[in-house]
């Protein structure tokens, strides 16, 4: 067994935490663990790989957008091997024309772009599976119409090399403009990011991005996901929410010196406010928004300075809100449907 409230920086030491502990009930564990993220049911449920390498908590901004070997990384296994020149989408169901489509032909498709931050559903208020990238591909809606829709038509189910699967209803597919995504910051979408299909609905977290597709299927009735046969709740949106980037969780200062707390801001729409607290939400500062781009679901940088006079122990928080007056709330109540309680800095003012 273990004290107080573990801290694990990766879902691989959850997992393997809960490996060395084989007779750890998963009602005790849960209990135990306290708010610490969802992502022990994914630990629990399967093995899962986490790559984070360059989005480096208590370090500045990131690059706006996140180069392609530096995109965050989840999987339920390895990164299934695709012959180019094999591979074939099968697309079947309720469409009066199924067929198959080379990579060739969809790459003959009409393309759009596509800017997206994305966030894996078991991210912690302060995790690192976060990035933005600019993708291309064509619109399924217009992809699906064309093959003949049935009115019967509710949905699309994804199913993809690695033996993932996720949907989406045929209302996202038309009004969030969902893409098959084909290229990843101009360049061929690389293996480790779903070559050569990433599935992309934008303002949804990672878990509704499935990618490796060969196979689209649509159906009149709504199916569990692959997580959601496993506990999870994929289906609401990203809600307002924010990340700091720097200083560390922990930070000693002098008194009277200011300090520069740096973050992102993002959600499943557009972002308009950042504001900090140093006294648990009874007084906010407006932070200062300093770069973003013209468009819905891309995360904003933010930064603000502060200053304390006085020695002492300080909590500070940050908070966003989005186009629709969403305010991102204290504690997320439920944490397997996307965690987004504010993240939380420790200031220790010394003379």
């Amino acid at each position: 067994m273990f004290s107080g409230k573990p801290n694990f920086e990766t879902l691989f030491e959850l997992q393997n935490f809960i490996e060395k502990d084989n007779s750890m009930k998963r009602r005790e564990f849960l209990k135990n663990l306290g708010k610490t993220t969802a992502a022990s049911a994914i630990a629990l449920a399967a093995p899962l790989t986490l790559l984070s390498p360059a989005l480096v908590l208590g370090s500045e901004f990131p690059d706006f957008f996140t180069k392609n070997e530096d995109y965050f990384i989840t999987r339920i296994g390895k990164v299934p091997k695709i012959d180019a020149n094999e591979y074939r989408l099968e697309v079947k169901g309720l469409v009066k024309n199924s067929r198959s489509f080379t990579i060739e032909e969809l790459r003959a498709l009409p393309r759009v772009e596509l800017p997206l931050t994305m966030e894996c559903i078991g991210n912690s208020p302060d995790g690192q599976l976060l990035s933005t990238a600019i993708w291309e591909g064509f619109k399924l809606y217009d992809f699906l119409t064309a093959l003949g829709l049935s009115e019967k038509a509710k949905g699309v189910v994804y199913r993809a090399a690695d033996g993932y699967f996720a949907s989406h209803t045929m209302d996202q597919i038309k009004n969030n403009n969902v893409i098959g995504a084909l290229y990843m910051n101009g360049e061929v979408l690389p293996a480790e990011h779903g070559f050569p299909i990433r599935i992309l609905n934008p303002g949804f977290y990672g878990v509704k991005q499935p990618q490796w597709v060969t196979e689209m299927e649509v159906i009149d009735s709504p199916i569990k996901d692959y997580w959601e046969v496993r506990g999870w709740d994929c289906s609401p949106p990203m809600a307002a929410d924010n990340v700091i980037f720097t200083p560390k969780r922990t930070t000693t200062i002098k008194a009277k010196r200011r300090i520069e707390i740096m973050g992102a801001a993002f959600g499943g729409t557009r972002i308009t406010k950042v504001e900090v607290t140093t006294d648990q939400g009874l007084t906010w500062r407006e932070a200062d928004i300093v770069q973003k781009i013209d468009v819905d679901y891309v995360w904003v940088f933010w930064n603000t300075t502060l200053r304390f006079d006085k020695t002492g122990t300080y909590r500070i928080n940050s908070r966003a809100t989005d186009i629709h007056g969403n305010v991102q709330q204290e504690e997320d109540p439920i944490h397997y449907d996307g965690n987004n309680d504010w993240p939380v800095l420790k200031i220790i003012v010394r003379r």
